[in-house]
């Protein structure tokens, strides 16, 4: 059975879905299976059953997730930088 995902970002902030995309690598071993079209703002898996694709695509949100979250902390930190003496 051919399973077909498709994770596609739409109303985003263009600065935000460049830095998503240019962070999303493609990992050699996904290079059959997964299609990155940065200009369509759209990752396409094509797996060769359901759980290989489950776990293609929980593996590439979790990525985003954590590239959002880390640009969040980022964002949010209003500390100093403690100066250098």
């Amino acid at each position: 059975m051919k399973v077909l995902i498709e994770i596609k970002f739409e109303n985003i902030d263009d600065s935000l879905r460049k830095i998503l995309f240019n962070s999303i690598l493609l990992e050699k071993v996904d290079q059959r299976v997964v299609n990155i079209d940065k200009d369509k703002s759209l990752i396409v898996i094509s797996a060769n059953s359901i759980s290989r694709g489950r776990a293609i695509m929980n593996s590439y949100i979790s990525w985003i997730y954590t590239i959002i979250e880390t640009l969040n902390k980022v964002k949010n930190n209003d500390r100093k930088n403690t100066p250098r003496a």
